[in-house]
């Protein structure tokens, strides 16, 4: 089988198939993957750009704690582990307005 030839049989099987009206229920199956998979990632994109706002609130209410447990160690408590309970929520009340 030559070229030119299959090249002119694949061309006559569009022409016959472009020449067929697609039935409704064909067009929304041919079509539903493309689409739902075009919904599907500007879903994904929505919801990781409106993550970004809490994402950066979290982000400086961390700073804002740890730095005031820096300015609130008092030399008593660097024996500890770590902060104390009550050096802790006073710097969370601090970064939270209260």
């Amino acid at each position: 089988m030559s070229t030119g030839h299959h090249q002119r049989s694949i061309e006559a099987a569009m022409s016959d198939h472009t020449q067929q009206q697609l039935t409704t229920r064909e067009m929304v199956r041919a079509h539903a993957y493309p689409v739902l998979a075009a919904i599907s990632s500007c879903s994904l994109l929505a919801i990781a750009l409106l993550q970004i706002p809490q994402a950066v609130k979290a982000h400086r209410y961390n700073r804002c704690v740890d730095a005031q447990i820096q300015l609130r160690q008092s030399s008593s408590l660097q024996g500890q582990s770590g902060p104390g309970k009550l050096i802790y929520l006073k710097a969370v009340q601090h970064c939270e307005g209260l």
